[in-house]
């Protein structure tokens, strides 16, 4: 398990050369078409590669590499590693590919994939001392016999009459997602379709969509979701914070330009038509990707005290001042930030926001607070919220599922759900479905017993 404090603290960096290098012969080659290809910017899951600009930012210093970065995911591409501490990591290094075709046997190294090409499925260099421990994907490729493998049990599971829907959860649930999107592309290679297309024909009810989204790229999904959220009647908040909060700035161009992509829109439009006031604001600054990825220290009391002059200190509120410091400054220095405010003023950040705001904004802004406080016990609350009181929210337990599924990312939200609720996060998913959709679920939290 990556070195993940439940706390929301920061954790030391992994030492040079501790990320395990893929396996020999991983799939697709690490040379060949490597992370990142030369000369482009990385846009995670779903996205494309970009070229850089002269100049581009950042500079290729110190090891750094586009992990999804992953959010979610991750996160995303070619950038600096955000500021340890910092969550969600885009899942399983940040948006592996769906789509980047193999590499050809000739490839040289730099190999430039197809324009249609989704994100990197290869791991980031072994030199990147600086990277953010949320952002190390602790999965090593698969070789091309063990996806071959994978994707004939899921082409046996659903040819001909009926469904093994025990054989799909036996592949769908027990891969995280940068293997799962390696056995995705050999699908579609070795039979000619999208895994997807077929899941979705062979499956139904909510067993059925949690199988379809495992079935996509990570930026693929949250794209989705992000569509969703915004399309649906009414805006649903909890999954635009869980989604665009943390990200890397490269993360947050490549879902745009995949939103754009896949939708044919600017998802600041969309934002824009189904937002209004401070809240359309903040997700406005959000989506615009200026968030503080340098090193260099920031003095936490001179933002303590700018928050407080912008709230409790003055008669009204400058709810843009807020907005600015809460989206475009690290986490690790935001918890900073809110320990000095509570010191010097006797209260939480969160208390304040609540005496100075309210409706939408004064619900957005405090979830920002807590993912930004502790993400593990945030999500771990979202988790609770979807099953909590009648009915189960199953499209919030199926996205928080999908997206936090990789086995560093799952663990220490599963710590916190029983430090929080005093049960097991299995246990409450049971209680909750049941059949090969709990199955599923279980098996994808890697509690399947």
């Amino acid at each position: 398990m990556y070195p993940y404090s439940p706390q929301g603290g920061t954790c030391p960096p992994p030492q040079q050369g501790s990320y395990p290098p893929p396996q020999q012969g991983a799939y697709p080659p690490p040379q060949q078409g490597a992370y990142p290809p030369q000369g482009m910017s990385y846009s995670p899951s779903g996205g494309s590669y970009l070229p850089p600009q002269q100049g581009t930012y950042p500079p290729p210093q110190q090891g750094a590499y586009p992990p999804q970065g992953m959010s979610y995911p991750p996160s995303g591409g070619s950038y600096l590693p955000p500021q340890q501490g910092t969550y969600p990591p885009p899942q399983q290094g940040a948006y592996p590919s769906q789509g980047m075709p193999y590499p050809p046997s000739d490839a040289k190294p730099g190999y430039s994939p197809t324009r249609d090409a989704s994100f990197q499925c290869c791991p980031p260099p072994q030199s990147a001392p600086n990277v953010s421990n949320f952002n190390q994907p602790q999965t090593n490729l698969l070789s091309r016999e063990e996806c071959d493998a994978a994707a004939k049990i899921l082409r046996d599971a659903m040819k001909g009459l009926g469904t093994d829907e025990k054989a799909l959860i036996s592949v769908l649930g027990k891969y995280p997602p940068l293997q799962m999107n390696q056995i995705i592309k050999s699908y579609t290679s070795n039979y000619g379709k999208r895994l997807v297309d077929d899941v979705k024909s062979d499956t139904s009810g909510d067993f059925g969509k949690l199988a379809c989204a495992l079935s996509m790229s990570i930026a693929d999904y949250d794209v989705k979701c992000l569509h969703n959220a915004i399309a649906r009647l009414g805006t649903d908040d909890d999954c635009l914070i869980e989604i665009l909060v943390g990200r890397t700035n490269s993360d947050i161009r490549a879902l745009r330009e995949l939103y754009k992509k896949k939708y044919g829109k600017d998802i600041e439009n969309d934002v824009k038509g189904d937002t209004s006031g401070y809240i359309r604001r903040l997700y406005i600054v959000l989506l615009e990707g200026n968030r503080d990825e340098s090193d260099v220290p920031r003095d936490a009391l001179a933002d303590a005290e700018a928050l407080y002059n912008a709230g409790e200190g003055k008669i009204g509120t400058d709810e843009m001042t807020f907005i600015s410091i809460l989206c475009n400054r690290p986490d690790s220095h935001l918890r900073k930030v809110f320990d000095i405010y509570q010191q010097k003023h006797g209260h939480t950040i969160e208390q304040a926001i609540s005496k100075e705001f309210s409706g939408d904004i004064k619900k957005a802004l405090t979830n920002l607070v807590a993912s930004i406080r502790n993400k593990a016990e945030y999500i771990a609350s979202l988790f609770e919220k979807s099953m909590k009181g009648l009915g189960t929210d199953d499209d919030k337990l199926i996205r928080l599922t999908v997206r936090h599924r990789a086995p560093y990312v799952i663990e220490p939200i599963k710590e916190a759900y029983k430090t929080k609720y005093g049960k097991t996060l299995a246990k409450r998913i049971k209680g909750d479905t049941s059949g090969n959709y709990c199955k599923l679920l279980l098996a994808c939290i890697h509690d399947d017993k």
